[in-house]
């Protein structure tokens, strides 16, 4: 018999490794996963995880909480997954049905899950559910021991030329750089505002920029990288690792929009393979929109390959 009930102290992990064998790509540890949704209590935002038991323990987790950057009061992203040796048994189907009535609920008006569009199972059964696919995501992977920096060396002295710099935040904080993380909160604000996204963008308040990415514990320091010209600061990338992977995750790359198509995203990029070499890393992971051309076109000339695309699907209460 499978119950379905909020997660308990005890149950985090579990439920972090079953997103995990879901998600791959996006792993996290069950520490990090409960990191996540206190940030969501913090901010005062929805939030709910549920997890699936039968006798032999947890089989399945679901929850939703609210995107702090294209945040609206009833809107909310959500998770599902399924354990390996738990599907094809109602689990996933009786997740749904607890999860969409707590939505419903709290008068949600849409909700939205991301599933790999070769998926053998997903698809189908959102679109069983109501949902309907709308924005495509490519992961983009690179692996670093492989990645020859020779081809990039003029396009990094042209944009050197120009006086860009690139410093990471390790640097800037070792320098004492006044108003430190004013200027990085309003820098990745004005950066991130045109990144195509399934819901319109809304600007990340202080409190969320210091916990989310400041206060995230896997940031990396020396792989936060603020490219500066004349004074001003007009791009940035940066890295995470999740204790549950050797691999890093790109956060968010981007310049602002008199400096688009002078090559300091690229020159960004480098200087982040760069540190994931320092920092051993075996490989780096970026996902960006489909119709996000410049930056995926950025990427493809890095060599990093694309997986199959994951779909956004949204379902629509009322």
């Amino acid at each position: 018999m499978t119950t379905v009930t909020p997660i308990a102290g005890h149950e985090w992990d579990a439920a972090a490794a079953i997103l995990t064998s879901a998600n791959p790509h996006d792993p996290l540890t069950g520490e990090e996963y409960r990191h996540q949704m206190r940030d969501q209590q913090d901010w005062g935002h929805g939030w709910a995880v549920l997890v699936a038991r039968d006798a032999t323990g947890v089989v399945g987790v679901a929850g939703y909480h609210q995107n702090p950057g294209a945040f609206h009061p009833h809107r909310y992203d959500l998770d599902l997954a399924v354990a390996p040796d738990a599907q094809g048994r109602g689990v996933g189907a009786a997740l749904w049905d607890t999860l969409a009535a707590d939505l419903r609920a709290r008068h949600a008006e849409s909700a939205r899950i991301l599933a790999r569009e070769d998926h053998p199972v997903a698809p189908d059964f959102l679109t069983r559910r109501g949902f309907t696919g709308s924005k495509r995501y490519f992961m983009s992977t690179l692996h670093v021991p492989d990645f020859d920096p020779a081809p990039y060396a003029a396009l990094e002295d042209r944009v050197q030329a120009r006086g860009v710099r690139i410093r990471s935040l390790a640097d800037l904080r070792a320098a004492g750089t006044p108003d430190l993380v004013g200027r990085l909160h309003a820098l990745m604000n004005d950066v991130r505002q045109d990144v195509p996204r399934a819901e319109p963008a809304t600007p990340l308040t202080r409190q969320v920029f210091e916990d989310a990415i400041l206060g995230e514990p896997g940031l990396l320091p020396d792989a936060y990288l603020i490219a500066e010209a004349g004074g001003q600061w007009i791009g940035q990338t940066v890295l995470f690792r999740s204790d549950a992977s050797p691999d890093l995750l790109t956060g968010l790359t981007g310049v602002t929009r008199p400096w688009r198509g002078q090559g300091v995203a690229t020159a960004l990029k480098l200087a982040a393979i760069r540190a994931a070499r320092t920092l051993g890393a075996p490989t780096i992971r970026t996902d960006n929109a489909s119709d996000n051309a410049p930056m995926l076109a950025i990427n493809d000339r890095l060599d990093f390959v694309r997986d199959p695309a994951s779909v956004s699907y949204v379902i629509r209460f009322g």
